[in-house]
């Protein structure tokens, strides 16, 4: 496309507007397993900027929204789209435009990206260029953890599998402003019970090496034992921070001179693209049943150690030459004057779906910098020109993924 056409269709990208628009979406709130409302208005923002848009829903109540501009050709389908949640709303700073950034829950995670990609589509639409392959849109539900478990994405993959929906590519508009992610570590939670001796007897008549507490003392170890060994691992060089092992909530007992029943230990292990939750939960299995056979063998024959693990995201991770990813940084080579870098990260997102369960290429593009960066704060903001530069990316990216006819 020649500059004056591409610049034809950036100026159908109107900054005022996205912030509007921005604004009436943060100003209906959806927290997760409430998102019927936030759906509904994105989908008739949606049909303002002349899409073909609709409800599609996942669960009674909960709608994904969908929406697409025809391939006038046999090119490549692109999906580029996002979640509608957004964690709890109080606490949150009221919704208002303020210094050219629109404030309120969803601001930056991530109501602001999905007007981007309205705001990309409604200029290619209303340029009158005609691209060969399909573009499409998605709004999904059931993001934020820990009420979301993912069956909006999920949903929206499913589709691509079973070509309900053709897509041969997507971009995720949450994510980085200054690199392009293509990898994402992988993250659950696990709870560990610890049993031994049933009816709390009084302290007095057991021994310390019968109390769960000392027990759980070991475990505490063991993990961190284990969080060392994932410190002195080599380091995937797409993700800055290191695979761990993190503990979040201990509990045991329920008064000073009564034997516990049962101790918990809850927390996160998160891994590398090149792990998965198989291995990594075979691993954690194999060293807490060895410590169990130590503990019974040496201190109390009553000991049990249970663990279960919860999925939040599996890993993932698609190839640098993946024609996606170049012409990901391709339009932003366009937009800033040199291609943004790869790279990955390990916050809970849903790039793995879209690579494990449709079997497509996903990357991640959107308003978060180190330095700016407000996703769940009280004080939660995104910067209309940013907005505008990812709608101009994502234009971009579709007009080179999907080809044109001008």
């Amino acid at each position: 496309m020649s500059k004056r056409e591409l610049l034809s269709v950036f100026s159908k990208i109107d900054s005022e507007l996205i912030g509007a628009n921005t604004l009436r979406l943060i100003e209906t709130f959806s927290p997760t397993l409430n998102e019927e409302a936030a759906s509904k208005l994105y989908c008739q923002i949606l049909r303002e900027y002349g899409l073909e848009a609709e409800l599609d829903y996942v669960r009674p109540g909960r709608p994904n929204v969908i929406a697409r501009i025809k391939g006038a050709g046999a090119g490549p389908n692109l999906l580029i789209g996002g979640h509608v949640d957004t964690i709890f709303p109080e606490g949150c700073t009221s919704p208002r435009i303020e210094k050219g950034r629109v404030y309120g829950r969803g601001a930056n995670d991530m109501k602001g990206s999905l007007i981007s990609m309205a705001a990309a589509a409604g200029a290619i639409k209303q340029s009158g260029v005609k691209l060969n392959g399909e573009l499409l849109l998605a709004a999904w539900v059931d993001h934020e953890e820990p009420e979301g478990v993912g069956i909006g994405p999920r949903d929206v993959a499913r589709k691509i599998l079973t070509r309900e929906l053709r897509a041969d590519g997507v971009i995720i508009a949450e994510g980085p402003f200054d690199s392009i992610a293509i990898a994402q570590g992988g993250c659950a939670r696990f709870e560990i019970h610890v049993t031994g001796r049933k009816g709390a007897p009084h302290t007095i008549t057991c021994f310390m090496k019968s109390n769960p507490i000392l027990w759980g003392s070991m475990i505490v170890e063991e993990l961190y034992k284990m969080d060392q060994e994932l410190e002195s691992a080599k380091r995937n060089p797409l993700i800055p921070l290191r695979k761990s092992i993190q503990l979040g909530n201990l509990h045991a007992g329920d008064f000073y001179n009564r034997l516990p029943d049962e101790l918990k230990i809850v927390g996160t292990i998160r891994w590398d693209p090149d792990e998965d939750l198989a291995t990594v939960e075979k691993n954690l299995r194999e060293r807490l049943n060895r410590l169990e056979n130590t503990i019974r063998n040496s201190l109390d024959s009553d000991v049990k150690i249970r663990v279960a693990l919860t999925l939040s995201r599996e890993s993932s991770e698609v190839r640098s030459d993946e024609r996606l990813v170049q012409v990901v940084q391709e339009a932003t080579a366009q937009e800033f004057g040199q291609a943004l870098p790869l790279s990955g990260w390990r916050i809970v997102a849903d790039q793995p779906f879209f690579v494990h369960d449709a079997g497509v290429p996903a990357v991640y593009y959107g308003p978060f910098t180190e330095d700016d960066t407000t996703a769940h704060s009280n004080d939660e903001s995104v910067s209309i020109e940013r907005l505008a530069a990812m709608a101009r990316v994502y234009a971009n990216s579709a007009l080179m993924f999907c080809g044109y006819t001008s």
